[in-house]
C-alpha cells in the first residue's frame, strides 16, 4: 500500500483524530516502512517529531 495515496483527502488540521486513525491503519500494512519518505510526509502536516507523534498514537490506541 502506498500510504500517500491511502491518506489522500485527509487533512490533520480539519480532523486530527480521523487523520491519526487513518494513518495508524496505513502503518499496520505489512508493506509499510518507517523511512525518510514517511518522516517528510509527517512534516508536511506540521509534525516535526515523528517519534513523539507515534508514541502519542500508540498510547491512544492502547487505551481504546
Amino acid at each position: 500500500m502506498e500510504f500517500r495515496e491511502y491518506m489522500e483527502g485527509y487533512d490533520r488540521s480539519f480532523d486530527a483524530k480521523e487523520f491519526d486513525d487513518r494513518l495508524w491503519e496505513a502503518m499496520q500494512d505489512e508493506d509499510f516502512e518507517f523511512g525518510e519518505d514517511f518522516e517528510y510526509f509527517l512534516r508536511e502536516y506540521g509534525i516535526n517529531d515523528a517519534h513523539e507523534f507515534l508514541k502519542m498514537i500508540r498510547a491512544r490506541k492502547r487505551f481504546l
